[in-house]
This record gives structure tokens, sequence and C-alpha cells, in this order.
């Protein structure tokens, strides 16, 4: 018997769960810890116990739906997340957890049961509004303590927006579980590109998520009057630092990899007063380690050369996707009739934590004109039938081939 999808539920639940938090716009806003987040997630929680899923909220605050296996086998794990950004879209995090809750639907109905027990996970707080990935972290067991008093967006630190939402900060180390705890993980996602969807192709298999390092360039200059000071007689920082502007576009294009000045700070910002010092950021993404320490290495020069200086802020090394999985979600995809894009991923997603605890991997939707976090962000209804089904294939397959959570 080949299990389907009920696509009619699918997107009955992803209309329902985008009336939560909606504005007037047609964006949403179901920032993390908000009273509209909490109300998300119970949404969420009551389809999965009136599908008779075993339900648990770990310390983290993640909501856990269980579906017992045939076998004594670690668990098969699904999900993502429903916060949002600040007036984000409808699709992003909610496809994948409304998916997973598809997949167990569609197991549930048939009277079907894997292998291996299946959980659907929605986690806390992927989106950095106020701590990036935070209940996926917490649950790889990666989370430090002083995640806890650092600052939100909106200047509150993060401990006192879960003691508003109920949450424990002091028991959330509580919610790491031990590495292969899990079989394995399988996320879907809405692409946050545009590659699908201007190849018009249907469904992505991401190989990995890319490292990001993030820099702080300084350029000195002399601060001086705009009107008496002769051009030649200039020390402009702002015209030291406009080149490196266009240097670090040209050497990640160069590199094959992205590059951006995010920000960029005058000091002492006034339109009469020459620019005495420019503080800018740059971001590189990029999933290939060496390539980014040349890129950094370039970069490093460059600013040396123009009378500047770039500092190193963070680094995140990129997660490369589990092979054995990614050949298993392409093979899936395959044979549902789906073309198929190998990619990787240039956004992070709670994927790249649950990799400390088992072999994971990603599907991507196609997401028009590659809008993400947007009011405007779309992916049709086709689409994310299509790509739930393609999830649940895959989620069959995956329970065939893997024992014991070995890879």
């Amino acid at each position: 018997m080949k299990l389907k999808i009920d696509g009619e539920a699918l997107l009955r639940d992803l209309d329902e769960l985008a009336q939560i938090g909606a504005n007037p716009d047609g964006g949403v806003n179901r920032v993390a810890f908000s009273e509209a987040d909490r109300e998300g997630r119970a949404w969420v929680n009551q389809r999965l116990r009136e599908l008779g899923l075993e339900l648990e909220i770990d310390p983290a605050g993640n909501s856990i739906g269980r579906y017992p296996g045939r076998e004594v086998l670690p668990p098969i794990a699904l999900g993502s997340h429903t916060d949002t950004v600040p007036n984000g879209g409808r699709f992003d995090g909610a496809l994948g957890v409304l998916g997973a809750l598809a997949c167990a639907r569609a197991l549930r109905q048939s009277r079907v049961r894997l292998r291996h027990p299946l959980e659907v996970i929605n986690f806390q707080s992927e989106e950095a509004v106020v701590s990036g990935t935070l209940g996926s972290r917490a649950m790889a067991g990666l989370l430090l303590p002083a995640t806890l008093d650092q600052r939100a967006d909106d200047g509150r630190i993060v401990a006192e927006h879960m003691r508003a939402a109920g949450i424990d900060p002091e028991g959330l180390l509580q919610a790491a579980r031990p590495p292969g705890s899990l079989a394995a993980y399988l996320e879907l996602h809405v692409e946050q590109g545009g590659r699908l969807a201007s190849g018009r192709i249907p469904i992505g298999v991401v190989e990995g998520i890319v490292g990001i390092r993030r820099y702080r360039a300084h350029f000195q200059g002399f601060a001086n009057h705009a009107g008496t000071t002769p051009m030649e007689q200039r020390d402009d920082a702002l015209v030291k630092a406009a080149p490196y502007v266009l240097a670090v576009r040209d050497v990640a294009d160069s590199h094959g990899i992205v590059g951006t000045v995010g920000t960029l700070t005058v000091f002492p910002g006034a339109s009469n007063v020459i620019p005495g010092a420019v503080t800018l950021s740059v971001e590189l993404r990029g999933m290939d380690e060496v390539v980014l320490d040349a890129a950094q290495q370039e970069l490093v020069e460059l600013a040396a050369t123009g009378g500047g200086e770039l500092a190193p802020l963070t680094r995140k090394a990129a997660v490369p996707s589990d092979q054995r999985l990614v050949e298993l979600l392409a093979a899936a995809c395959e044979g549902e009739g789906l073309a198929v894009l190998r990619m990787s991923s240039g956004a992070g997603h709670d994927a790249m934590s649950m990799a400390a605890l088992a072999p994971e991997a990603m599907l991507f939707a196609p997401s028009l004109g590659g809008i993400s976090h947007s009011p405007d962000e779309y992916t049709s209804p086709e689409q994310c039938v299509l790509a739930v089904e393609a999830l649940l294939a895959a989620l069959l397959r995956v329970d065939e081939a893997f024992d014991r959570g070995a890879a």
C-alpha cells in the first residue's frame, strides 16, 4: 500500500497557523516567546494530541510528538520551527513542522508503523530575533550558559524572554540529548533563495549548510573641517573604506562564495566634518573552509593595503549533510518523479544543530522569486503538497535503510 499525504489537511493547517499572529498586509508576527508564538505552538501541540501522538515539552520548550515504531530502534525525527521574524512569511519553518505533522497523519490514518519510532519536533526560537536555533542547540547539547545573558533584538536578555513565556532558563541545559539518541533528522524548509523557482525545479536536496564568518573592518583617518581643509591635505577614512566595500564583493565573487558589508559607521558622522574613522561589518558564507580561508586572507591583506585592518568576530563552520541521507533523499524524490537540484543552504537551520546528535539532511521547496522573511514569501499549494510527499517518501526510505542510528 502506497502512503499518501492528505493534501487538503496540510493546506488547511498552513492556512490556520498563518492566522495566528497575522498582519493586515499578509505577514506573520510570531516572534519567539511572544504571545502569538505561544499560541501558535499550542495550536501545533493540539494537532499532535489529536493524532494520538505522545506529546513532550522538553526543558527548552521544544514540542516533541512521538509515534511508536515496530522495533526497538532510535527515532527518526522530522521538524522545523513555527516562530517567525517580525512581519515574516507563512511558510518559513511552518512548512517543515506541518509537513512533519502530515507525515505522521499519513502513517496514523493508514495504521502503519515504521520500523523506527517517529518524532515530530517544533523547535523553540529558531529565528535570531531572540536567540537563533536556541531550542535545537539546547537539544543537541551545544548551548552555552552565557547564551541566557545575551540580549535579544529588543534589548531584553534571553532569560527574561523565557521566564515571560513560562520556561525556566535554568533548566535549559537539561534539554540536551546524547549523540546517537536519534537515528536520523530530516527537515523540510522553503528555499530562502531563488534557484529552484527560477529553474522550475520542484525540490532541492541540501548537501550542506554554509559556514559563516563575520568580521569588523576599521579604517582610521583624521577628522577635520570639511570646508576649510584642502582636498590634498585630507585623511578621509570613508575614502579609504569605500574601495573596500567593493573589494568584499569582488573577492567573494572570485572565490565563488558570498560576501556582504551590512553595516557602516562613520565617525563623527556630521555633514561638515571629514570622516575620522569608519567601521564596517563584513560577512562571508561558503561551504568550503579552505576557500573561506583564502578569501579571508585576501581581505586581511586588502584592508592593510588600504590603510585599515580586518578583525574576526564570529565563525561557524560549514555543516555537510550526511552523504548517505543525501543519496536516500535524492532517490526518494526521483522515485516520486521529481527533478532534483543538489544544493547548499546559504541560511542557517535547526538541522545544523541536530548534526551533533544524528545524521541529518534537508529538502527545499521552491519559494517564488526567492523571497523569504517577508509577507511576500510564497510557495504554491501544489508545491507544498509535492514537497511533503517527497518528505514522506524520504522518511520511508530512511526507515528501511537505517539501523540503530548507524549511517
